[in-house]
């Protein structure tokens, strides 16, 4: 909708409409906390998972035999995090590409446009040249994805609220066939194979932030959305397993007389086409429970406003700057551990990395507390919005007095 929005003047929380004619800044709206405690977790999950093939470990590489303590670390981690974290930073994504193009729309902008020019400037600016130094990079693979779900924008956010659930099950469905029979040449296929699965994940995002229950004013109300969330992101988890176990049983690998999987011609063992797609199937099904779980849990111990509360709210500014987080880690990490690839300990790793979010948690509360957005995140809205936009917050009329 595009008629007049009401802003709130920074600092101060008078509320008074533009004048008219006047150009409309990105308004700031009335943040969801615990959008930005998940986006938190999602990160500090996907650089956990990210620190040991950011630069390899010596277990990786052979060189220091996996110990106990090591492998209890790497299992639990993968256990609670591999898959999830990036599912879940996926559903975001989605949440927030509604609501900025509620707040375009809302401020007389395009949106289609907008959206574009977001994700253009993330994909170039960030996700490319990030990819040259990390063949993991997501930001490359979400900006393609975010180009193709800008088009489907307008028809996801009419009708009954259903619809973007009905787009991600067919973007689900099509995944596997998409992923494992669709040939592409070279090593970066898999940002395009990858997309239907990526965006369905978005749809689910999409159709999150249509439900009532994400509008900041009504975040007290009472709701069984996010218990509801656990709950079915516990059953999508422990389908998926069942899936992946039920294609094991009935295709097994084939094995030679050796004992050694038989090998194709890409010299990969052969695989059943039917075992591709039960797996695939498999782990998105784990992949959404688990992002499901999560941000039902965090949605639902937020709002009992308790001590879990107080704890996960202190992580909402790290969610502010994700972007800064992550391309900030690739860039510690390889200046850190990068001379000595191969020799350093797993266990090191993921030391250094806890120590990192350790320092980022301080750097962004303190810099949240002076500042409107973070770093790459202020760049990134200026080449958004094609104008310079204010950084440092005002003081309000007490602060300045």
């Amino acid at each position: 909708m595009a008629g007049e929005q009401m802003t709130e003047t920074a600092g101060t929380g008078e509320v008074r409409p533009p004048a008219a004619g006047a150009a409309r800044p990105p308004a700031a709206r009335r943040r969801v906390e615990f959008l930005d405690v998940a986006r938190a977790l999602a990160m500090i999950g996907v650089v956990m998972m990210n620190v040991t093939v950011v630069v390899f470990s010596a277990e990786s590489a052979g060189e220091r035999p996996l110990g106990t303590a090591a492998s209890a670390v790497d299992g639990v981690l993968s256990l609670l995090m591999s898959g999830k974290a990036r599912a879940m930073l996926m559903v975001l994504l989605g949440i927030g590409a509604v609501l900025a193009w509620k707040a375009a729309d809302g401020r007389g902008e395009r949106p289609l446009a907008l959206m574009l020019r977001r994700y253009v400037a993330l994909g170039l600016l960030f996700g490319l040249p990030h990819l040259l130094v990390f063949s993991g990079d997501i930001l490359t693979h979400y900006s393609i994805t975010a180009l193709v779900l800008a088009p489907l924008m307008p028809v996801l956010l009419a009708g009954g609220r259903g619809r973007p659930l009905i787009a991600a099950a067919i973007a689900f469905a099509a995944a596997p066939f998409v992923e494992n029979l669709v040939p592409l040449p070279g090593e970066w296929s898999v940002l395009f194979l990858m997309v239907p699965q990526t965006l369905g994940f978005f749809c689910v995002g999409v159709w999150l932030a249509r439900r009532p229950e994400l509008d900041p004013a009504r975040s007290g109300e009472p709701s069984r959305l996010p218990a509801a969330m656990v709950w079915v992101g516990l059953a999508g988890q422990i389908l998926g397993i069942g899936l992946m176990f039920g294609s094991d049983l009935l295709f097994p690998m084939e094995f030679g007389a050796d004992g050694v999987p038989v090998l194709g011609p890409e010299g990969m063992p052969v695989v059943h086409p039917a075992a591709h797609l039960l797996t695939s199937f498999a782990g998105t099904l784990m992949g959404l429970g688990g992002a499901l779980f999560y941000l039902g849990l965090v949605w639902w111990l937020m709002r009992r406003r308790r001590g879990a509360a107080r704890a996960l709210g202190a992580l909402a500014p790290l969610g502010r700057m994700t972007l800064t987080v992550y391309l900030g880690s690739t860039a510690v990490f390889l200046l850190v551990m990068g001379p000595w690839e191969t020799q350093i300990p797993m266990l090191a790793q993921h030391a250094l990395a806890a120590g990192y979010f350790a320092v980022m948690l301080v750097f962004a509360r303190l810099w949240s507390a002076r500042f409107r957005y973070g770093p790459l995140e202020w760049l990134w809205r200026m080449l958004t919005h094609l104008r310079v936009l204010p950084l440092r917050r005002r003081p309000s009329p007490a602060q300045a007095s």
